[in-house]
């Protein structure tokens, strides 16, 4: 009468692997890190299988260590999506919002190549408030910030989404607006900017009257390179001021 054969040596074997094979789908497949003490557990409850206890804990060994690299990695795109944040912050106004002189200067140079192709001119305006600084001293510099941050939106809520709207410091703004179809849009505009920043602001220390200057110049008709045109806007600004504030002028060129 046959006996009952022992086990075959390999059966505790072929176990141990179906557990490693069960644990490495969870953490393959389901990212169940919480399956990692079980191969090290593995490792130590089966002293009979020296080459697969071993293995689990080589296993998880290399699991722990990708976790590392993973975790590591995940920090160097944090650390990469805070360092661009805060480079974006620092290209625009901290009170306004609004983009900085050295975006304006980007934009501005982004907005003359689009011109180029276009065929289309762009308007550039130099703008500062008329009688800003009776509301700093008379109302305080918060009314003035608060005054600030409303001009601003003002100005965003006039302009198309295309347009740049950005603070140069102070009481000044630059308005960059590409594809105009003619000049007297540009003028136009430059109209209802003066109408809209002469209707009253309510600030929380009382209601401010102000006004706005704006000088007005074109690409190419004026100057062809950023600096030249800022600087067309700017003696176009000093017109308007000239000519009694509280509206727009066109650059003209000095008479010979």
């Amino acid at each position: 009468m046959p006996t009952d054969l022992p086990s075959s040596p390999a059966a505790p074997h072929a176990l141990l692997l179906a557990e490693l094979l069960a644990v490495a789908e969870r953490i393959a497949h389901q990212g169940d890190m919480q399956a990692v003490p079980e191969l090290l557990d593995m490792a130590s409850e089966h002293p009979e299988s020296p080459e697969l206890a071993a293995l689990a804990e080589a296993f998880a060994k290399l699991v722990v260590q990708h976790e590392v690299k993973e975790f590591e990695l995940q920090c160097t795109i944090d650390h990469l999506q805070r360092t661009k944040q805060e480079l974006e912050l620092a290209n625009y106004d901290p009170l306004t919002g609004l983009a900085n002189r050295a975006i304006a200067r980007d934009r501005l140079q982004q907005g003359m190549e689009q011109s180029r192709r276009s065929q289309l001119p762009l308007a550039v305006f130099y703008m500062d408030l008329d009688r800003f600084k009776w509301v700093n001293d008379n109302m305080g510099h918060a009314a003035g910030d608060e005054l600030l941050r409303q001009v601003s939106q003002r100005l965003r809520d006039a302009v198309r989404a295309v347009d740049t709207v950005a603070r140069l410091g102070g009481d000044e703004f630059l308005c960059i607006l590409p594809d105009m179809l003619t000049a007297a849009d540009a003028q136009a505009l430059a109209g209802r900017l003066v109408h809209n920043l002469a209707q009253p602001f309510a600030l929380s220390a009382g209601v401010a009257h102000i006004g706005t200057s704006i000088g007005i110049a074109l690409f190419p008709d004026h100057a062809e390179q950023v600096d030249g045109l800022i600087a067309c806007a700017d003696a176009a600004l000093y017109q308007a001021k000239n000519a009694g504030r509280n509206g727009w002028r066109l650059y003209e060129r000095p008479s010979a």
